[in-house]
């Protein structure tokens, strides 16, 4: 007789069969025969999810991607697309060095040694951190970015934005120094150093050059390393001071000031100029000769003061000269002062020499003797 057999058990199928040995298996056994099991469909699971997670990565991007990409541009020397990633939200008169070219006037820029995995914000669950290794004309340092998951807006290349960029401020300041310049862009700086100008820059190794100088003064460039602003190493550059000090050139011309107050003074007509000395400040002289003029720049100060080599000036009066007397010699002791302005720079005339003061004295001590 076909057909169900009401009253009497099924036979027991093949799946129960192997259910009842599951678990009557030993514990241990079982565990093993789960991972076996699990195992190849953990590994078929995540191959059917890979192309998922490229498209979602592809979309939404992802924070070290975000970070490389930034680092990158640095790298390379593009300041506007590292801005266009991460404004540093500062006056523009205080990002005027964030371009290209002065990016690219670096000598050397940011090497990309390794960017890691992402890890999660201690603070926001919406927030990674991404620690990048980077090199900085040879020198290894780390930068810790804070990426956090914002809004994907128009133009957007991930939702995943850098917190904070690699924008490292420089404090710059000058004695004898209005100007600098960095890759061609000129700038003021601070009149000193506890009020120096500050100014943004990407990371890299710059050359602050001082500019509008002048003739007469001299100051060297500054070779300027950048690396994130830690200041953890002391490759790293804290701030920046031009020290510009008077040259030879204004020496110079303090010299020829001098040999020309004395000649003045030594030649009749023009030795009764205010500065002469009295001694040759008479109507009764009728022979001036500068026998000797200043031969050097015996001393000078940083104020712009110079001493002259000693100048000698013969005089004869007119009583000497009817008794047959020989001439007197003036020992002269001349001082050059340079006017400065209250930065310290040599003030110039209509033809851009030095405004200069020159003080001709004869020391009480040294008397007067007869020419030979």
């Amino acid at each position: 007789m076909s057909g169900p057999q009401y009253g009497v058990p099924m036979a027991q199928s093949e799946l129960g069969w192997w259910l009842v040995s599951f678990m009557r298996m030993d514990p241990k056994r079982r565990k093993k025969l789960i991972a076996l099991l699990f195992l190849p469909s953990l590994i078929f699971f995540s191959i059917l999810m890979t192309p998922v997670v490229w498209v979602v990565e592809m979309i939404q991007g992802t924070p070290d991607g975000e970070v490389r990409q930034y680092l990158t541009y640095l790298a390379e020397g593009d300041a506007a697309s590292a801005l266009a990633m991460v404004d540093p939200g500062i006056p523009n008169d205080q990002r005027q060095f964030l371009t290209n070219e002065v990016l690219s006037s670096a000598s050397a820029r940011l090497e990309i040694e390794s960017v890691g995995q992402p890890e999660y914000s201690s603070s926001d669950i919406q927030s990674k951190t991404v620690t990048a290794v980077l090199r900085m004309n040879g020198h290894r340092f780390t930068h810790i970015f804070t990426v956090d998951r914002r809004e994907k807006r128009e133009g957007d290349s991930s939702v995943w934005k850098i917190r904070d960029g690699l924008f490292v401020t420089i404090p710059v300041s000058g004695t004898r120094v209005n100007e600098f310049s960095v890759g061609g862009v000129v700038a003021p700086v601070g009149a000193d150093q506890t009020t120096p100008t500050e100014y943004v820059l990407f990371p890299g190794v710059y050359f602050f050059k001082p500019e509008g100088l002048g003739a007469y003064v001299d100051a060297p460039s500054a070779t300027v390393v950048i690396e994130n602003g830690a200041r953890s190493s002391s490759y790293e550059t804290v701030s920046v001071h031009f020290d510009g000090t008077l040259n030879a050139e204004l020496r110079g011309e303090a010299l020829r000031a001098m040999r020309g107050a004395v000649q003045e003074c030594a030649t009749l007509g023009t030795n009764m100029k205010a500065g002469c000395p009295s001694e040759v400040c008479s109507a009764n002289i009728s022979e001036l000769v500068a026998s000797t003029l200043p031969a050097t720049v015996e001393n000078g100060s940083k104020e712009g003061s110079y001493v002259g080599s000693d100048a000698v000036i013969s005089v004869r009066d007119t009583s000497g000269a009817a008794l047959g007397a020989q001439p007197r010699d003036l020992i002269i002791k001349t001082t050059a002062t340079v006017a400065l302005s209250d930065a310290g720079v040599p003030v110039t005339d209509i033809d851009g020499k030095p405004v200069i003061s020159v003080m001709l004295s004869i020391p009480s001590s040294s008397g007067d003797s007869p020419s030979s």
